[in-house]
């Protein structure tokens, strides 16, 4: 059996594959995505000696296979393009409120070291967690240099994907993946292990974390509050009710006053009476109010 000889799924078939991935996962999948769907069904059906969509649908839906077996079907119809520094905008404004944060932290509280925690959401393979925290270790060095403070970071990210985590964890990359990374930081915060392959340094990875996950059931896995939480190219594979229920979930794991940073064109509108909308045209981003604001409202 392979992907070229596999029967055509007709329409009502995709419709109820459609609706199964979505109660599972949260995930919808447009019509437009109907081929990446039978072509992750037919390697499924192959390695398991499924004859058709009707039997390995039945099984599925019948939760008769392995979490793991879920998580390789939904990391084959996610796509995983990611690089270092891809959202520069949504990263400036990153680091401008982890600067401002923690200035004033350090004026509230003088000669006590700080601390902020990012969360990237849908990490994929790591490059984005490790830009925010590339970022954030030349900012404590500032602040060092300087005599401002001292700021303790973590950089925690989840995602779906088994094997894209596997990666993130190891932190090797070739060298045309790190085409947007300065040379300046390419030499300070990688290891080059040969003319292809580079390594985030073990300063960096200490401060990083990896957890797998699915976005709809972070609210029972994820307990701690973060200053930010960054969750861009996520949402696309939502609908908007859901997407509204992922931005709900995500709010409650900010801190007051914390800063949740989106996909720009993921989604239109945010109403909610606990964030408020950063003024900033190139990216999307809200606050969180705190409880003194909200109760003013």
């Amino acid at each position: 059996m392979s992907a070229f000889n596999m029967p055509e799924m007709h329409s009502d078939e995709f419709v109820l594959w459609q609706a199964l991935l979505e109660k599972q996962t949260g995930l919808w999948l447009p019509e437009s995505r109907k081929t990446f769907l039978v072509a992750a069904l037919s390697r499924h059906m192959k390695e398991k000696s499924v004859k058709d969509y009707s039997e390995l649908y039945s099984r599925l839906n019948a939760g008769s296979v392995s979490v793991l077996d879920w998580a390789s079907l939904v990391d084959s119809l996610t796509v995983h393009e990611t690089c270092f520094y891809r959202e520069k905008a949504s990263l400036q404004i990153v680091l401008s409120y982890c600067r401002n944060t923690l200035m004033d932290r350090f004026k509230q509280f003088p000669g006590q070291p700080q601390h902020i925690q990012l969360w990237s959401v849908g990490c994929s393979t790591g490059e984005e967690a490790y830009s925010l925290a590339i970022e954030l270790d030349k900012l404590n060095v500032g602040f060092k240099e300087a005599n401002t403070g001292s700021a303790y970071f973590g950089v925690a990210g989840v995602d779906i994907s088994y094997p894209s985590l596997a990666v993130a964890r190891e932190g090797i990359y070739l060298g045309r993946q790190l085409n947007f990374v300065p040379q300046v930081t390419k030499n300070t915060y990688f290891n080059r292990l040969s003319d292809e392959y580079y390594q985030i340094k073990d300063h960096i990875r200490q401060r990083t974390c990896f957890i797998q996950g699915n976005i709809l059931d972070l609210q029972a896995k994820v307990k701690q509050e973060y200053d930010v939480i960054y969750c861009q190219n996520v949402l696309i594979y939502f609908k908007h009710e859901r997407k509204l229920e992922v931005i709900a979930q995500l709010t409650k794991r900010l801190k007051p006053g914390g800063l949740l940073v989106l996909g720009h064109g993921e989604i239109t509108s945010v109403n909610s009476d606990e964030l408020t909308r950063v003024n900033n045209k190139h990216c999307l981003a809200y606050l969180r109010k705190d409880e003194e604001k909200r109760m003013a409202e």
